[in-house]
């Protein structure tokens, strides 16, 4: 059982949740009928598929978790990078959405030892639709063991965190070798639905940050990894913080927390949080030590809005993981208007790894344009974990880690671009994820 204090969202039950106005939201977008059960809640949000796609508990073609059909995706093997040619040159064409403003453009995209030299805007024959290759900014993959499906579901937030704790339960049970594995498999099919980098939150300690490196290296995908948790106070704080990618504790905070974010920003490193998950009780605190980002905040207030905004703090919205355990949202449109807002799927127990799922189900259920949520599922979460001048959006100077989508299946026939890659792509239709 973890320790992260009383107002630690995977240590405390959260008090009834009012979920009327979900529900009034639901009944607005997908019809009158009444929803009484909380099984039947979740089914009224799947107004596209079946119950457990939108929460991310089958794929939109009904294979379970998150594990990629071998038919659904054609995109290159796992821990390769793109085909180049001798030269170290590659060029790619098709339908591009562009710079930071996710501009769609007709032309080809020129790479150089995997660093994007020229965007030419012209006709081409390729039908293809290249984006960013997405980044997920908070991920627990350590969960790639507990993967426990619809069992799972019928838990409460109360039996999967604390008693009896399944989650602990099931991971506990898997040696270190299977977490291991389970994490590069969980990586592959990330790179499958054409993410090219993602944040993890090791709980697990200096334990799991070795663990996520070992998996990292296997495979193109990037893991920025928080070391998570409280720190043995005979360790070297600064040193485990430098053999990682950043830093990452719960509330209550004390000295250590405050040590860790003088050395992050020192460092150039990432310091992120949870705050507001299952109440309110921890944001003061949170927002007073000035992290890169913070997660959840579904009980935001008046107030932390004006402090997200003057303190340029950014947050990090989970809707999938935070309907499925607390049965609420957060206030995404009012976050957007205040500070950078990023998309992320949370932990792979109940939500599957894929920023498709996350998207899609953003679109159709927030007040925000494709354009934006798709800059949430790119440059924004880029940007919160400090490598926008990097990757993220499709610039000259930028690495090469693309997303190039095939609309020989559900994005044949499509009439714009970034509406088809929000709202309706799968992970089949992405041809290829080139992760230079």
């Amino acid at each position: 059982m973890s320790d992260h204090g009383s107002s630690c969202g995977c240590c405390n039950p959260p008090a009834g949740a009012d979920t009327s106005a979900i529900r009034e939201r639901m009944r607005q977008v997908y019809g009158p009928e009444e929803l009484p059960g909380r099984r039947q809640f979740l089914k009224a949000l799947a107004g596209v598929g079946a119950a457990g796609v939108l929460a991310g508990c089958t794929t939109s073609d009904g294979a379970t978790n998150t594990t990629a059909d071998p038919t659904e995706t054609t995109a290159e093997p796992p821990g390769t990078t793109a085909t180049a040619t001798e030269d170290g040159v590659e060029t790619l064409s098709g339908t591009l959405v562009v710079g930071e403003e996710m501009s769609v453009t007709e032309g080809t995209v020129r790479i150089e030892d995997g660093e994007i030299v020229s965007i030419t805007e012209e006709g081409v024959e390729s039908d293809d639709i290249i984006v960013p290759a997405f980044v997920n900014p908070h991920t627990h993959i350590t969960d790639s063991t507990a993967k426990d499906g619809e069992r799972a579901r019928n838990y409460s937030w109360y039996e999967l965190f604390i008693d009896p704790g399944l989650k602990s339960e099931i991971n506990g049970n898997a040696t270190r070798a299977e977490k291991r594995q389970a994490m590069i498999e969980t990586m592959e099919f990330m790179r499958a639905s054409g993410t090219g980098t993602f944040a993890d939150f090791k709980e697990e300690g200096v334990t799991g940050i070795e663990d996520l490196n070992m998996a990292d290296e296997q495979t193109a995908v990037e893991a920025v990894g928080l070391l998570t948790g409280a720190i043995d106070e005979s360790a070297d704080l600064q040193a485990e913080i430098e053999n990682a990618d950043g830093y990452n504790t719960y509330a209550p905070y004390g000295e250590q927390a405050e040590r860790a974010r003088e050395i992050c920003a020192d460092l150039g490193k990432v310091f992120a949080l949870h705050s507001g998950e299952p109440n309110a009780d921890d944001i003061d605190a949170s927002l007073a030590l000035n992290p890169d980002y913070t997660s959840h905040m579904v009980h935001t207030r008046e107030q932390d809005y004006q402090t997200l905004s003057d303190d340029d703090i950014g947050v990090v919205c989970l809707p999938r993981s935070n309907l499925v355990i607390l049965d609420e949202l957060p206030p995404l449109e009012r976050l957007h208007e205040a500070t950078t807002v990023a998309l992320a799927t949370d932990n792979v127990m109940l939500n599957s790894s894929s920023m498709l799922r996350e998207m899609e189900f953003t679109s159709k259920l927030f007040d925000v344009t494709v354009t934006e949520v798709l800059q949430m599922a790119t440059i924004n979460g880029a940007r919160l974990i400090k490598r926008d001048e990097e990757i993220g959006s499709i610039e000259e100077g930028k690495r090469a880690r693309l997303a190039v989508f095939s609309t020989d299946y559900e994005l044949q026939n499509v009439v714009d671009p970034i509406a088809g890659i929000v709202r309706r792509a799968t992970a089949r239709d992405v041809e290829r994820t080139v992760l230079y």
